[in-house]
């Protein structure tokens, strides 16, 4: 059934209801949900050949469809319910990118500057609330690993709205290197265009277009500590970089690393499902 079937369908049951009003929201709501997953779909068909990745894109507990090419990209390196996963800006905890690694059976430590919204936590995660700086990250995450026994990391995430860049960059240069990073660019610029936030230790997020860094300038970055572009999601929000000793893991990848950038595209993601609720990311990683 085409959209336009199916929201045909939505405004017939409207008309037939007793409870109209509830139903004429529902329906708006539905048709938003729908047109926004018919654009990117055509979005995923029009950058099929210069993003391949997209295609593997879908949401469990991530933002956006990063839950999807996480999931390709480990399973091309061969990294199973075992992996370890470091994760920088986590929210409460309830929508981030390695939650579903976590629920998957992986390990892994969630740095954050807020609460979670759960108290128990198990055995394979630990949690530190704390206000990560350039100066600080380094030394967090090297007390924080062996806590869980974790000798090397298999994927780490950046997204803190704000200093990413100086983050990775002091990550990088203090010799963490994950086999997968996926950082938060700023897609307001092109990929021929590097621009680095000025970093700001206060730096708070004003939901403008001022944070982070552009695409290009992650590429400078990661390229010169051996990674290469995987991929960029579909809403133009997250960049998957990898490891150079798995560059033939990829092979449809185009050779221009540009064609992969995707501009910022930040409307919600469709979600068709049933909403998450505390109770169940409780259930999941609760002891």
């Amino acid at each position: 059934m085409g959209i336009r079937d199916k929201i045909s369908k939505l405004l017939r049951r409207r008309r037939e209801h007793r409870h109209a009003p509830l139903i004429a929201a529902g329906a708006a709501e539905m048709m938003q949900t729908l047109a926004t997953q018919q654009r990117l779909d055509e979005v995923r068909a029009l950058r099929a050949k210069t993003n391949p990745l997209l295609a593997h894109g879908y949401k469990v507990f991530s933002q956006n469809d990063e839950d999807g090419i996480i999931h390709e990209i480990c399973r091309r390196l061969n990294i199973g319910e075992t992996g370890a996963f470091l994760e920088i800006g986590v929210g409460d905890g309830s929508e981030n990118n390695t939650l579903n690694l976590l629920v998957k059976g992986w390990k892994g430590v969630w740095l954050g500057g807020e609460p979670l919204s759960y108290a128990d936590l198990m055995d394979r995660l630990a949690f530190e609330q704390r206000w990560i700086t350039r100066d600080n990250v380094a030394g967090i995450i090297q007390r924080a690993l062996p806590q869980l026994d974790i000798r090397a990391l298999d994927l780490m995430s950046i997204d803190i709205d704000g200093n990413d860049w100086h983050i990775a960059q002091s990550v990088l240069e203090n010799g963490i290197r994950p086999s997968v990073m996926v950082v938060e660019y700023n897609g307001t610029f092109d990929p021929h265009t590097e621009w680095v936030m000025p970093y700001d230790n206060d730096h708070r997020w004003d939901k403008s277009a001022y944070f982070g860094a552009s695409l290009a300038s992650f590429h400078r970055l990661l390229k010169a500590h051996g990674y290469f572009l995987a991929a960029c999601n579909s809403t133009g929000v997250n960049a998957f970089f990898v490891k150079d000793e798995f560059r033939a893991l990829f092979p449809e990848l185009p050779d221009d690393w540009h064609s992969i950038f995707m501009p910022a595209n930040y409307h919600p993601y469709p979600y068709l499902g049933h909403p998450v609720t505390q109770r169940l990311i409780g259930a999941l990683i609760g002891k």
